[in-house]
């Protein structure tokens, strides 16, 4: 069974890694700071996460939410402009009123389309569309299954004409908690972009959370810049029904659901506002 860390030990953990400044704070969206949702429409911030973020942002020097939604989906959803939102696992990011894309997924958004719609057109005449949700995100796209009348039946035949189709367009697939992503390249991951911002930015410290497959290659860029650049990095891994065994063993510590991130993230940002009173005290 999956060791959980305590909300208070988590929260300490957290500050002893952001105490290197400048520090860095990334999230992934579903099912860390939202619970998992029968659709992609119906997810929204769990109560609390909106102030902390706020408050957090204001105390550490990057606070970003790194996903697999589309940039503007993500930022609407969070509400918080003062944060880095980078989306669709690396293909976009903004920051402050800047919009950028990735090459390579610019160059991509029409075969994506085109596979999409071709994914529906196979899966459609032999199972039905039942349950299934098509996201075209642009420079990614996604099928979720969750809602279908059999998942792992739909998954399985999803899986290979995903699988086939995408080949046949120069695609790559990557699959999540009852969905299955296409993308322009493997590449380009929220680990490559936690990678990068990191570097770019001169940042001494940084921590993810994230709860799916896709967040794992996040966990291993930090452990690799902990490794090899010597930065005090940490995985965090939310714990939710259907958690793959990679998440539980690429993660540097485990939090009980999106209520116990919640519960770490007030944690964190009340040690860090008691710092910010010990230097004033000192100063003054």
């Amino acid at each position: 069974m999956a060791h959980v860390t305590p909300v208070e030990d988590a929260a300490a953990r957290l500050y002893r890694v952001l105490s290197h400044e400048p520090a860095s704070l990334f999230s992934d969206f579903d099912g860390t700071l939202s619970p998992m949702a029968p659709t992609p429409d119906g997810a929204a911030l769990a109560p609390g996460v909106r102030d902390v973020l706020r408050a957090l942002a204001r105390r550490i020097e990057l606070v970003g939410i790194v996903t697999g939604r589309a940039v503007n989906d993500a930022r609407e959803r969070v509400g918080v402009p003062e944060l880095l939102y980078v989306g669709n696992h690396g293909l976009e990011w903004a920051e402050r009123g800047v919009h950028v894309d990735h090459p390579v997924g610019i160059a991509a958004a029409d075969s994506i389309s085109t596979a999409l719609h071709q994914i529906g057109a196979e899966i459609g005449s032999t199972l039905g569309l039942g349950g299934l949700v098509f996201e075209d995100k642009r420079l990614s796209g996604s099928i979720h299954y969750r809602l279908s009348e059999d998942p792992v039946t739909m998954g399985l035949a999803l899986g290979e004409i995903t699988e086939r189709v995408a080949i046949a367009h120069g695609l790559h697939v990557a699959s999540g908690k009852m969905v299955y992503e296409l993308r322009p390249t493997a590449s380009v991951s929220k680990g490559t972009a936690l990678r990068e911002i990191v570097l770019q930015r001169n940042l001494r410290s940084a921590v993810f959370l994230g709860d799916d497959v896709t967040d794992v290659d996040g966990f291993r860029a930090l452990r690799a810049l902990r490794e090899g650049e010597g930065l005090p990095t940490l995985a965090v891994g939310v714990l939710t029904p259907d958690t793959a065994p990679s998440v539980i063993a690429e993660s540097d510590l485990l939090l009980d659901g999106v209520d116990d991130v919640v519960r770490t993230l007030n944690a964190l940002d009340h040690l860090l506002a008691a710092d910010r009173i010990r230097a004033t005290e000192l100063e003054s």
